[in-house]
């Protein structure tokens, strides 16, 4: 991810006073997908900590996940509670958290020391660690009040393919009708034709209604976990954070960790009984799992399309689409029950 917005050290020592800090250097960090990501060094020597520019966020939005962060690390969660700033500007609890740079929402948070896995060194015991970790947040978030629906649901989705679909293929361009952006490769307009259909044979066979609801993170891949001596030592991102599906949720998870070349067997049960020491899945849950897991895939093969498949090549973090479409075809040729021996829960 490049650096959106730049953070020169009297923005950061502007920033770093708001909260009590005295800031020696800044130094930009290239990680992340969506965010804007800075290393503060302080004076004093006590070492670092992690300032954010939110890109996309306004200030509500980034209020409300700073007060989230603090909930769930209150209760429990491995993930970092973000700094109350020293000055008390602030009418709200999460404003309290929240300063303003170039008209951004920024948040300051303690450095966590870590690093995340490879596939190569996602092991069953990283998956059982993993999955308790993830069913902490849920069952502590489900105390949380204020949180959002989430942004990927089924008309979102819709949505994006729709926009994907009046950009139309490149051997079908109109070389005298310019278009508001690039026509799509055929082999990405052939994707979005296939998912597409996918979406609506998920529409018609979803229940009826949506199930239980708790706070989700939405995005627990290997990048958004650090490790520390075997040790999970963060989950970091809860920008896609919402009230949903924990089994989407956990679908989410498994598909983010337990699928190199196919679904290793081994880490899907290891995963789940992870999950299922903390918080036991429901009778429904189960039964919502293999609807879940397709949606999980097609909102990720659809995002990756519409968020990195049309960037500029070269302009950032790359995450490729066709990933998961092998996922969602490997799901569809397990099947519900096929599924559910894997997950063993």
């Amino acid at each position: 991810m490049a650096i959106l917005t730049p953070l020169s050290l009297a923005d950061a020592r502007r920033i770093g006073a708001l909260y009590g800090l005295e800031i020696a250097d800044v130094r930009g960090l290239l990680a992340g997908s969506v965010n804007s990501n800075f290393a503060l060094t302080l004076a004093d020597g006590r070492g670092q900590v992690f300032l954010r520019v939110y890109e996309e966020q306004k200030l509500a939005a980034a209020s409300r996940e700073a007060r989230m962060l603090e909930h769930l690390a209150a209760g429990g969660v491995a993930t970092p509670q973000p700094l109350r700033r020293g000055d008390a500007a602030s009418g709200s609890e999460g404003a309290a958290f929240v300063a303003e740079h170039a008209g951004k929402p920024v948040a300051l948070f303690p450095w966590v020391a870590g690093a995340s896995l490879c596939q190569a060194r996602v092991t069953p015991d990283a998956t059982r660690r993993v999955g308790a970790a993830l069913a902490r947040v849920h069952l502590v978030g489900a105390s949380f009040e204020g949180a959002n629906a989430s942004r990927f649901d089924l008309d979102s989705l819709d949505q994006r393919l729709r926009g994907l679909r009046s950009l139309g293929p490149t051997a079908g361009a109109k070389a005298a009708a310019p278009a508001p952006a690039p026509p799509l490769p055929p082999d990405v307009a052939a994707a979005v034709d296939e998912l597409t259909g996918r979406l609506e044979r998920i529409r018609a066979a979803a229940p009826r209604t949506p199930g239980p609801q708790t706070l989700i993170h939405g995005d627990l891949f290997r990048d958004n976990v650090l490790w520390q001596a075997g040790e999970i030592s963060a989950l970091l991102d809860f920008e896609s954070a919402s009230r949903g599906s924990a089994a989407f949720d956990l679908a989410v998870t498994m598909l983010a960790w337990c699928f190199g070349d196919d679904l290793d067997p081994d880490l899907v049960s290891a995963l789940a009984a992870g999950y299922t020491s903390v918080r036991p899945l429901s009778t429904e849950e189960r039964d919502r799992f293999f609807h879940e897991s397709i949606v999980a895939a097609l909102r990720f093969s659809i995002t990756r399309i519409t968020d990195f498949e049309l960037r500029p090549k070269g302009s950032g973090v790359y995450k490729d689409f066709r990933r998961f479409l092998a996922r969602q075809r490997t799901l569809e040729r397990l099947g519900p029950e096929g599924l559910l021996a894997l997950l063993g829960a």
